[in-house]
C-alpha cells in the first residue's frame, strides 16, 4: 500500500528485487525487518518511529510523543501541548500528514491517540510522492494497519493534573477469516483542565517615565469530552489484488470558561476591566479512505485511492464585560459554523526496470469546499443590541500534483533518487455579499524536483545528501481580508489580526546531508545539516486601521535558514537503552534589521536525553527535554519573547503476565513557570506586555489487559 511505506517513494529499489524474486508484497519485508536495518538501506532519508516507541512512556497526547523526537519541538507551555516544528520551524513550514495525505485546516493532534498509531515517519527531505509543501520537513501519521488474530484488548487509566481528573478508556479488536480481516479502536475520554495565568501590562513615554501600569490575572477552565474510532476492513482477492478501507471519526465538545479581573496599579483600566468569555462547541471530524491495489505483469502494481472527509464545528461564544466593580457595561455573542469537506483521488503506477532499478509515475487531486457561518451581535448595558457583523464565506480549494519519481541501485554501495512534481493550487472565496471586499481568487504552481543520493562505506556507514525545491502555500485563513477582532484592550501589544489575499507561496531551495555511524545491535551515532534559502517569506506587520491596531501576514524579501542535528541510540547492556538528540537552528529574514531577526516562532535548539532499564518485569524510564527559546524581532518595533522549556517525564510498566500490565507516567515533573513577552517601541515611546503562567505536573496511571 501507499501509505504503508515509509516515504512515498521509499523501498523501490527493495520492491524491484522483491519482484523479481517472485514476492507481490513487499511490505511484509517492511514489517519483519528491524527499523533501523531499513534505515540503513534506505535511499531516501527518514527516522521511523514505530508503535511500540510510540505508546512506551503512555503520553496522554500525540504531541508528548513528538517533543522527544530528533529535530522536533512543540510550541507553548509546558505540558500544555502545542503545535508542531521540525528544525525549529512550524506555521506551514512543517508538513502533517496522515496515511500519506495533507491534514485538514483546524485539524487537532488530540484527535489521533498515541495507541492508534502504528508508526511516525519523519521526512527530512522532499520527494515526489508526497506533498512538496514541507519547507521544514514533513511528519506523517500511520494509523494503524497490521492485524492480528483474535486481538482483544482493553485499556483503563486516569490522569490528574491541577487538581483535576482526566480518565480514559480505550480498546481495540481485530480479528481475520479467510481472505478478510478487520481491526477496530476506539478512545473515549473526559478532560478537565484549569489554568491561571497573569498578564502585566506597562507602558513608558519617550523620556522612558512609566505611564500605565495594569496588572491581570486570569483563569482558564474547562472541559473536553472526545471519542475516536478508527475501523479498518482489508479484503485479500484471488488474483493477488487487495483492497483496504479505513476511516477516522473523531468526535468533540468543549466548553471553556475564562475569567479576568483587571487591577489598574497607574493609568486607566481596559474598557472591561472585568469580563467572562465562555466558548461551547461541537467538533465532527470524519475521513474515510478506500484503497485498491491491482499487480500487473513483470512487477509492476498500480495503487489509487479514493477520500473524503469531513470537518465541522458548531459553536457559541458569548463575552461580558463590566466595569472593575462588576458592573455589566456590554456584551458580544458570536455564532459560528465552520464546514470543510474534501474529496481526493491518489494513485501511483510503480514499474521495477530489472533487479536494481524501479520508477513510479502518479497523481495526488483534491478538491475541498469550505464554509462558514459567523454572526456576531453587540448589546448594551441594558441588553440591547448596538450593532452586528455578519462574516459568512464559502472557499473553494483545487490541488493538482502529477509527479514521476525513479530510485536507482547504481551499485553495491550507492543509490540514487529522483524525483518530480508539478503542482497547482487554486483557491477561490465568496462572502455573502457578492460584492463584499473579502472576495478573493487566487492561483499558484510550482515546480519541485528532487534528489537523494545515498552511499554506504566499507564499514556500513552511511552518507546521505539530498536536494529539493519545496514551498509553502498561504493557508485560506491568511488570505481573506476579515477582522478578527479582540473583545477588549486593543493596543499594538493586543492587536486584532487579519487576512491578505494578496499573499503569494513562499518557495525554498533546500540541502541535507548527513552521516550516520551504525554500531550494529541497533546502536547508531548520527549528524546531519541542512540549509533553505526561501524566497518571498511571510512575516507579521502591525498597523493602525480605522483607529485599531491591526497585524496582518505580508510577502518580505528573503529568508536563509541552516541547522545542525545530532542523534544517538545506544545499548551498552541488554537491558538499557539510552537515547539523545540535539538540534541548533539558525535563520535570518533578509528585510527586518538585526539582532534576533529569526523567522517567526522558530525554535533556535532542542535537547532530548532519555533512557529505559529492563528487570524481570519491570522496565523504568524517562526523558529530559529541553527547547531554546529567547527573542525574536519582528520589525524595528516589534520584539517578542518566551521563555525557555525544560520537561521531564518518567514511567514505570509492570508487566504482571503475558496480557496484563500497568502503567504509571509523570510529565512536566518540573513545573516550570513559562513566560511569553511582547514588546512594541517607536518615537513615542514602549508599551509592553508579559504573561506568566505557572504549569503543573500531570500523573497517569493505566491497566491494559489484553484477552
Amino acid at each position: 500500500m501507499q501509505v504503508t511505506r515509509i516515504t512515498g517513494s521509499m523501498l523501490l529499489a527493495v520492491s524491484a528485487c522483491a519482484y523479481a524474486s517472485d514476492n507481490p508484497t513487499p511490505q511484509q519485508v517492511e514489517i519483519s525487518a528491524r527499523r533501523d536495518d531499513l534505515r540503513q538501506r534506505e535511499t531516501t532519508t527518514s527516522i521511523v518511529v514505530n508503535h511500540e516507541d510510540i505508546v512506551r512512556q503512555g503520553d496522554q497526547t500525540l504531541a508528548d510523543v513528538l517533543k522527544r523526537l530528533p529535530g522536533i519541538s512543540i510550541t507553548g507551555t509546558p505540558g500544555q501541548g502545542g503545535s508542531i516544528q521540525m528544525r525549529g520551524l512550524g506555521n506551514g513550514y512543517t508538513q502533517i500528514l496522515l496515511n500519506g495525505e495533507p491534514v485538514a485546516a483546524g485539524f487537532s493532534l488530540d484527535s489521533v491517540p498515541p495507541e492508534t498509531i502504528e508508526r511516525i515517519d519523519i521526512l527530512r527531505s522532499a520527494t515526489a510522492e508526497l506533498s512538496n509543501q514541507s519547507v521544514a520537513g514533513a511528519i506523517n501519521i500511520i494509523l494503524k494497519k497490521s492485524v492480528k488474530r483474535g486481538q482483544r484488548s482493553l485499556n483503563a487509566g486516569i490522569a490528574r493534573q491541577h487538581g483535576v481528573n482526566t480518565p480514559t478508556l480505550s480498546t481495540q479488536l481485530s480479528d481475520q477469516d479467510g481472505a478478510m480481516s478487520y481491526s477496530l479502536a476506539a478512545t473515549l475520554t473526559r478532560k478537565r483542565s484549569e489554568m491561571p495565568y497573569t498578564d502585566i501590562q506597562d507602558q513608558h513615554d519617550a523620556d522612558g517615565i512609566l505611564t500605565l501600569l495594569r496588572r491581570t490575572p486570569q483563569t482558564e477552565s474547562g472541559r473536553t469530552d472526545a471519542l475516536t474510532l478508527t475501523p479498518r476492513l482489508n479484503w485479500k482477492l484471488a488474483d493477488g489484488d487487495s483492497i483496504g478501507w479505513q476511516s477516522l471519526a473523531y468526535l468533540r465538545r468543549v466548553d471553556n470558561l475564562s475569567r479576568a479581573d483587571e487591577t489598574a496599579l497607574l493609568g486607566p483600566h481596559s474598557e472591561y476591566p472585568r469580563n467572562d468569555a465562555n466558548f461551547v462547541a461541537n467538533f465532527i471530524m470524519l475521513r474515510s479512505d478506500l484503497q485498491w491495489t491491482h499487480l500487473l505483469a513483470d512487477g509492476a502494481r498500480l495503487e489509487a485511492k479514493l477520500g473524503v472527509s469531513s470537518n465541522r464545528r458548531t459553536g457559541t461564544f458569548d463575552f461580558h464585560g463590566m466595569d472593575a466593580e462588576g458592573k455589566p457595561l456590554g456584551r458580544h455573542h458570536v455564532d459560528s459554523g465552520p464546514v470543510e469537506n474534501t474529496v481526493t483521488s491518489t494513485g501511483t503506477y510503480r514499474h521495477p526496470v530489472g533487479q536494481q532499478h524501479a520508477v513510479a509515475l502518479g497523481w495526488d487531486v483534491s478538491h475541498a469546499i469550505r464554509s462558514e457561518d459567523r454572526n456576531e451581535t453587540l448589546f448594551d448595558a441594558a441588553g440591547v443590541q448596538t450593532g452586528a457583523n455578519n462574516a459568512d464565506y464559502r472557499a473553494t480549494v483545487n490541488r493538482v500534483a502529477l509527479f514521476a519519481q525513479d530510485e536507482w541501485q547504481l551499485g553495491k554501495r550507492y543509490s540514487l533518487y529522483l524525483g518530480l512534481r508539478h503542482e497547482r493550487l487554486a483557491t477561490s472565496s465568496r462572502a455573502a455579499a457578492s460584492n463584499a471586499p473579502d472576495a478573493l481568487s487566487a492561483s499558484s504552481a510550482v515546480w519541485s524536483p528532487s534528489l537523494q543520493s545515498r552511499y554506504e562505506l566499507a564499514n556500513k556507514d552511511v552518507l546521505r545528501v539530498a536536494l529539493s525545491r519545496t514551498y509553502k502555500a498561504p493557508p485560506l485563513v491568511k488570505l481573506i481580508p476579515r477582522r478578527y477582532t479582540n473583545d477588549n484592550n486593543n493596543n499594538p501589544t493586543n492587536p486584532d489580526e487579519q487576512g491578505n489575499p494578496h499573499l503569494r507561496p513562499e518557495l525554498a531551495w533546500g540541502l541535507d546531508a548527513a552521516y550516520e555511524h551504525y554500531l550494529g545491535d541497533g546502536n547508531l551515532v548520527s549528524v546531519g545539516t541542512y540549509a533553505r534559502r526561501i524566497r518571498d517569506v511571510t512575516q507579521t506587520r502591525l498597523f493602525q486601521q480605522d483607529g485599531a491596531w491591526v497585524e496582518a501576514p505580508f510577502n518580505d524579501g528573503n529568508a536563509s535558514v541552516h541547522g545542525v542535528e545530532l542523534e544517538a541510540k545506544l545499548r551498552p547492556t541488554p537491558s538499557l537503552d539510552i537515547r539523545a538528540n540535539v538540534a541548533r537552528n539558525w535563520s535570518r529574514v533578509d528585510n527586518v534589521a538585526g539582532p534576533d531577526n529569526r523567522l517567526e516562532s522558530q525554535t533556535p535548539a532542542t535537547a532530548n536525553l532519555g533512557a529505559d532499564y529492563r528487570w524481570s518485569g519491570l522496565t523504568l524510564g524517562g526523558n529530559l527535554n529541553y527547547q531554546a527559546r529567547g527573542p525574536m524581532r519582528q520589525s524595528a518595533q516589534v520584539l517578542t519573547s518566551a521563555s525557555a522549556k525544560r520537561e521531564l517525564d518518567l514511567y514505570a510498566l509492570w508487566k504482571m503476565d503475558g496480557k496484563t500490565q500497568l502503567r504509571l507516567s509523570g510529565s512536566n515533573l518540573l513545573r516550570q513557570q513559562a513566560t511569553e513577552d511582547y514588546q512594541y517601541t517607536d518615537a513615542t515611546g514602549s508599551m509592553r506586555r508579559l504573561r506568566l503562567i505557572p504549569t503543573q505536573a500531570t500523573l497517569r496511571i493505566m491497566l491494559e489487559q489484553q484477552f
